[in-house]
């Protein structure tokens, strides 16, 4: 399997955005751009921002996503099966390591908030899948001052039973007025379809304006 910039796994990223819930007029919808100008911090910033991906082409700057290394205390939320096992990307990127997350189907895992920049963005992660089926699926969170959450839907990845870079994970944010004040965000994966059985290891995120 290959993407534009030569992986194996394969992204079906067209993006929804926050514009389609708030594209009628009403009062409602006024209510939730106000309620989500502004959101709190994020829960941890990794300090370590690099060129993670510069071997398959991705000259961007990342920074780990909280506990996205899945090694000891991870703090993601893991339900309906969803569990850290063993086995690491085989580059080690993030340095040593011996644990990724596994998703089977029906199971999704929700990371902590992480920082988050207004502009171009995208996140990508290592990716293999054990059982040949399925897909998984990728939604943004959101959560403002208020409590309104929003979920922006991420694209759906595929991938095959070996370790590769996911394709970029992004939004349009660009006409979504509603996102300026916006801190941090969270990632929510999602396994399904039979066959589905994915590990998945180094969640990263490029937080920054385009460079």
């Amino acid at each position: 399997m290959r993407n534009g910039i030569g992986t194996k796994a394969r992204g079906m990223i067209g993006i929804a955005t926050l514009a389609v819930a708030l594209a009628a007029p009403g009062a409602a919808n006024a209510g939730l751009l106000t309620g989500i100008l502004s959101t709190s911090e994020a829960s941890y910033c990794d300090a370590d921002v690099n060129q993670y991906f510069k071997r398959w082409g991705d000259s961007a700057l990342y920074r780990l996503v909280p506990g996205g290394s899945f090694e000891g205390t991870h703090g993601w939320r893991l339900a309906n099966g969803a569990k850290v096992v063993t086995g690491n990307e085989p580059w080690y990127v993030k340095g040593s390591g011996s644990r990724s997350l596994y998703l089977p189907a029906g199971s999704t895992a929700t990371s902590p908030t992480t920082c988050f920049d207004f502009g171009d963005w995208h996140a990508r992660f290592f990716v293999r899948n054990r059982g040949g089926g399925g897909s998984l699926e990728v939604d943004i969170l959101v959560r403002s001052l208020v409590g309104v959450l929003s979920v922006i839907d991420g694209g759906t990845v595929r991938a095959d039973g070996t370790w590769d870079p996911s394709p970029r994970v992004s939004a349009l944010v660009t006409n979504v007025g509603g996102l300026l004040g916006t801190q941090a965000v969270s990632f929510r994966l999602k396994a399904k379809g039979s066959g589905a059985a994915f590990q998945v290891d180094d969640v990263f995120l490029d937080p920054f304006r385009s460079r």
